[in-house]
């Protein structure tokens, strides 16, 4: 099946901004209207669809569409091909000579016999696009939603698959909407600065959620709220308070078997490098894998015993928490 983009600038049901995964054809895109409909339409259907679905005390709230895309089986792609042909073959008198009239007969006689073997055989187009959505439920739990939902040539929903999902609170609720509308996250007396600065900073957000795979998206978009407070708190980034921010939250919930009653020492984040072939040239190249960090903490661990031990803390390359396991051995070279 033959998978053919639309191009069509993302019409939001909101006012929000998601991730604006084609913004580079919106001026194209405004010079298809028929197109442009078509998504409308779509998206309204999948609106009616979920509305539906949530009631009895449970809400939905849209967010944002990604960019529409058509299942064009091959017949039907064969099938435009000839028509194609057939509104071309006027032109080309010149070309076919006394031919002409045959040539265009024999077109009009492939054109029959395609549209029957798609009638016979029921073969149609098929849409897709994702719809980023908010469920509330009866008890004011909130889930963040992705979903990639198929639907037939008359816009119904055939089939739908769940991308992602992720439950947050009511705080992080707020600071999704602060970070979906695309609000500042730095303020400046420079307002052309902060503009580049805050256009910057949600373009690599935006990028590091589109690249996600879908199992990492629910961990990453918890680890972009955090970073959303962070702004808010501090009007700036900085990676390694950030790290501390994220241990020092770990460290209330660890997940090893220990209580931890105090933080010593924490060393620098520290990248974790790796290297990859260009796909170009085949020469190997740095890329950034991930960052890591040491701490020194006093805790009660199995057995009740009370120590000090060493724990290694590894993130990626989003600074998303990957895990913690404890230092064997000597661990001083680790906060040199």
């Amino acid at each position: 099946m033959t998978r053919i983009f639309v191009l069509v600038f993302v019409t939001f049901i909101s006012t929000s901004c998601f991730i604006i995964e084609e913004y580079e054809t919106a001026s194209i895109a405004q010079n298809e209207p028929e197109k442009r409909e078509k998504q409308e339409i779509i998206q309204d259907s999948i609106v009616d669809y979920l509305t539906k679905q949530y009631r009895d005390g449970a809400s939905y709230k849209a967010y944002t569409f990604g960019s529409l895309y058509s299942n064009k089986p091959q017949e039907i792609v064969e099938l435009e091909q000839l028509y194609e042909i057939k509104r071309m073959l006027p032109t080309m008198q010149q070309h076919y000579g006394n031919r002409l009239d045959s040539v265009m007969l024999e077109n009009d006689n492939q054109i029959n016999t395609k549209n029957k073997e798609i009638r016979e055989n029921r073969i149609f187009t098929t849409y897709d696009l994702t719809h980023l959505y908010c469920i509330k439920d009866s008890l004011d739990n909130f889930e963040i939603v992705e979903t990639q939902f198929l639907l037939y040539p008359n816009y119904k929903i055939k089939d739908l698959k769940l991308v992602f999902s992720v439950t947050i609170d009511k705080r992080e609720l707020e600071l999704f909407e602060h970070f979906i509308h695309q609000d500042p996250l730095v303020f400046d007396n420079d307002y052309n600065y902060q503009k580049k600065m805050n256009a910057h900073t949600y373009a690599k957000l935006n990028k590091s959620m589109i690249n996600a795979l879908p199992e990492k998206k629910g961990a990453l978009l918890k680890t972009i709220l955090k970073k959303v407070k962070f702004y808010q708190m501090n009007n700036g980034f900085d990676a390694d308070v950030f790290a501390n921010f994220l241990l020092s939250e770990w460290s209330k919930t660890p997940t090893l078997n220990v209580s931890i009653e105090e933080v010593i020492k924490s060393s620098k984040l520290k990248m974790i490098k790796g290297k990859s072939d260009s796909l170009t040239t085949d020469v190997p190249y740095e890329t950034l894998l991930g960052y890591k960090k040491f701490l020194l903490v006093k805790g009660t661990w199995e057995k009740k015993i009370q120590e000090e031990k060493a724990l290694y803390c590894e993130f990626d390359n989003n600074l998303v928490l990957l895990g913690v396991l404890p230092v064997e051995g000597d661990f001083e070279k680790y906060f040199e």
